[in-house]
């Protein structure tokens, strides 16, 4: 019975060593498949990607946009001056109830000239100054038909920048600046011409001005090249131009008991 296993086994072949060797076609197979593998992992990722940016998209152009990314450069070109810069330190951001807007300090005191419409309903109201400082305000006074608020700073501070008024008629085509918190940036600086005196749905006629004004400029000062006041922006018409309510308005409304 033994030899007959024997002879079995002897019967068996050893497979040769061909056999456990890879051919250069199998070879070729392993590579195009890792490479298609590839290929599909770069799709999904590329996909991926495309979503994301897609997501991002959507907010993007809130924060940076084109209209933002010029006015960011002239703004930075424009805040060198050293004027410029002093005015600056008169500007406030004004916020509450989610909401921001712009006004400016016209006496050292803490006196704050804005638009009735930036803290109308506003229950808390807190300023910001472009050195980091914050402040509480409280309303003054208010002239909702023109459009404008005075508030004080509660801090018992002395020594804030101020910026003075004109009462003076501006001429067309005169330099003026503008210095607000447009979208989603604060204590931005830009430059254009001064236009005619038209009618609006205040009581009072306003100042076309030849500047870009977006959301969040209201309440911005419009300067001279003297760092004199001479209106207050309060809105946009539709080829983004600016509307400003004279200074005059402003001095009235001190004057009022």
């Amino acid at each position: 019975m033994k030899k007959d296993e024997n002879e079995e086994f002897e019967e068996l072949e050893e497979p040769s060593l061909e056999d456990f060797q890879i051919t250069e076609e199998e070879l070729t197979a392993i590579a195009r498949k890792k490479q298609k593998r590839k290929k599909t992992i770069k799709y999904i990722t590329f996909f991926i990607i495309l979503a994301l940016l897609v997501n991002i998209w959507g907010i993007f152009p809130r924060i940076v946009n084109i209209p933002s990314i010029q006015f960011l450069l002239k703004s930075n070109e424009l805040s060198k001056d050293s004027d410029i810069q002093a005015w600056k330190e008169a500007v406030v951001t004004i916020n509450g109830n989610g909401r921001k807007g712009t006004g400016f300090i016209i006496d050292p005191a803490g006196l704050i000239v804005t638009n009735f419409h930036v803290i109308d309903k506003m229950k808390e109201i807190q300023v910001s100054f472009s050195n980091g400082e914050i402040y509480s305000a409280e309303v003054l006074k208010e002239n909702p038909e023109n459009d404008i608020a005075l508030l004080k700073v509660t801090a018992q501070k002395e020594n804030f920048a101020s910026l003075p008024l004109s009462d003076q008629k501006v001429e067309p085509n005169r330099p003026i600046y503008i210095i607000g918190n447009p979208l989603a940036h604060t204590f931005i600086v830009n430059e254009g011409t001064s236009g005619e005196m038209v009618r609006s749905s205040i009581h009072s006629d306003v100042l076309l001005i030849e500047v870009p004004v977006h959301s969040g400029n209201s309440g911005s000062p419009v300067l001279t090249e003297d760092g004199l006041v001479v209106g207050v922006v309060y809105a946009t018409t539709e080829e983004n131009k600016g509307l400003a309510i004279p200074a005059k308005q402003i001095l009235e409304l001190l004057d009022m008991d």
